[in-house]
Formats: C-alpha cells, sequence, structure tokens
C-alpha cells in the first residue's frame, strides 16, 4: 500500500515573517461524485485549473473555503447544475476542471497562503487577495504529488 499523506498547511514564524509549507492534495479531475466522495467538509485552500485547447493546465482560481468547507465550495463552483448564473454555468459546462487543496482550521493563516499564491501566480488584479497584515513578509514552499507547483 503507498503511503497517503495528509494534504495540510505548516506554518512557522519567525522575526515578525511567517514560512508556510503546503502539502497539496493530488491534482484531481472535479466530477460531482469524486468531490462528495472524497473531499472532506474541512476549512481549507483550493487551486482550480482548466485545460485550454491545447492541452495546457491554466490556474482558473486560488481561493479559501471557510464555511461549508472544501467540499461544498468546490461542488458550488465546478457543478453547472449547481449555478444559477447563465453566463457561469456555460463556462462551467465548456471546461474540465482539476482541483487540489490543503487542510486548514485558521482563516488568517489561509488569507495569507492565497494572498500569496494569487499574487504570484499571475492572477489578475480582480482575482488576487489581500493578507492578514499580520506579517512583513510571507514566504512559501509547495509539496505536491504531482509535481505541480503555482510558485
Amino acid at each position: 500500500m503507498a503511503f497517503q499523506h495528509t494534504p495540510v498547511i505548516e506554518k512557522m514564524t519567525r522575526n515578525h515573517n511567517v514560512y508556510f509549507t503546503l502539502h497539496w492534495s493530488a491534482l484531481e479531475k472535479a466530477d460531482k461524485y469524486r468531490i462528495n466522495s472524497g473531499v472532506p467538509s474541512m476549512s481549507g485552500v483550493y487551486e482550480l485549473y482548466y485545460r485550454d485547447p491545447y492541452g495546457k493546465m491554466i490556474l482558473h482560481e486560488v481561493d479559501c473555503a471557510w464555511y461549508g468547507g472544501l467540499r461544498s465550495h468546490l461542488r458550488k463552483i465546478t457543478d453547472p447544475e449547481l449555478e444559477e448564473d447563465l453566463e457561469k454555468r456555460k463556462f462551467i459546462e465548456n471546461k474540465k476542471f482539476f482541483f487540489r487543496y490543503c487542510l486548514s482550521e485558521n482563516f488568517k493563516d489561509m488569507q495569507d497562503v492565497v494572498f500569496f499564491l494569487s499574487s504570484t501566480a499571475g492572477l489578475p488584479p480582480e482575482k488576487r487577495s489581500p493578507d492578514s497584515g499580520r506579517y512583513k513578509k510571507v514566504y512559501l514552499r509547495e509539496n505536491s504529488p504531482n509535481k505541480i507547483t503555482t510558485i
């Protein structure tokens, strides 16, 4: 049996700086059955990707799920049956989404992680998140079973 790691966020602080290590889950196709059966209903950070027509993975969104947890949030944003806005529904229907996540029970830590990832991933300004304001600098390292890194 292969070793299964827990997808969590580790944190260390020093001299008013924070150092995060993200242990991502495996990148998986966003399927409502897979999400319902395998994604925990816990808070955490997630990344949502889709493939462009040439097969390249495009980072669509980096965010955190707090109330309701990752399971319900990922279902809501990847299942066209749950989307009420027709324009968003068409977008969801025309994409094959993939996701990965890290669990965290600290909202301000998730804010700092999402701030760092959204700032360094080249997302447009409207998709970037503010930091918590607790630290001078945020540093981040990623561990991914798929060898995919955002930074």
